[in-house]
């Protein structure tokens, strides 16, 4: 009786260590994993100061090479101010941004090629600002995680193509608009060519999406946020690998 039971213990142990006894279940949703770097407060990037403007001098005439400048603005009182930027007559582009305290802010804009341009702000109440061309410092590297408190540009990172996930803390309305952005100031658009990735909506509850890398190279998020100041959080990381599975196990069929 003893050699039976004996016999039979070490037929249970075998299936337990093999693990012949059923397939392995994959799970039907992977956790990406939170991103390893320091979160970085996005602060406009140092670059040569080009023209200083202020409500008493709001107009300014600029002749601009292509690529990226930043405009990076001081209100100083509670009020609404519109960002003007025309070069040539094929090309513009204008912001309305409103603060409803004391806020420092910044924008980028993407000047397609060289020419005169005007600039022009205005604000109901005081306020300063400054035009500079970019200088890129060295790339941040992704995964990353960027958090502000309302309308600015983030430092610069690299992403290789492929895909990655765009996750936001805040949602709806409590949620700035994000925009991704080439280097060069161009936008990231969706691979149909109908927006600029991320593209959540205002009222949307997501709190990621799938973005889409065209090729390898240097980016930038661009945040424009309806209220100043907003609080924000976001990240960029990519997806996680699904690890590969070995075969199963061998299964001999009955003659």
């Amino acid at each position: 009786m003893k050699s039976y039971l004996l016999f039979g213990l070490i037929i249970v142990l075998g299936i337990t260590v093999c693990g012949c006894t059923q397939p392995v279940t994959v799970p039907s949703t992977v956790t990406p994993p939170s991103p390893a770097t320091v979160t970085v407060e996005p602060v406009p990037a140092t670059g040569l100061s080009l023209a200083t403007l202020s409500n008493d001098q709001p107009n300014t005439s600029l002749m601009l090479d292509p690529g990226v400048f930043f405009v990076s603005f001081q209100a100083y009182d509670p009020q609404k101010m519109q960002f003007n930027l025309f070069c040539g007559q094929d090309w513009g582009a204008s912001s309305e941004i409103r603060m409803t305290s004391p806020y420092n802010g910044s924008l980028a804009y993407g000047i397609p090629a060289k020419g005169k341009c005007i600039v022009n702000i205005s604000g109901s109440g005081t306020w300063t600002a400054q035009v500079s061309r970019v200088e890129m410092n060295t790339p941040l590297k992704i995964p990353v995680n960027l958090s502000g408190s309302g309308t600015t540009v983030s430092p610069f990172f690299t992403l290789e193509k492929g895909q990655y996930i765009f996750q936001r803390e805040e949602t709806e309305t409590a949620s700035p608009e994000y925009e991704l952005m080439f280097s060069n100031g161009s936008p990231l658009m969706d691979v149909n060519n109908t927006f600029v990735q991320p593209r959540f909506g205002r009222f949307s509850p997501d709190s990621f999406r799938i973005i889409d890398i065209p090729q390898s190279g240097t980016y930038f998020l661009s945040v424009i946020a309806e209220d100043n100041p907003l609080a924000w959080n976001a990240s960029i990381i990519a997806i996680p690998q699904i690890p590969h599975m070995g075969p199963g196990p061998a299964i001999s069929e009955k003659a």
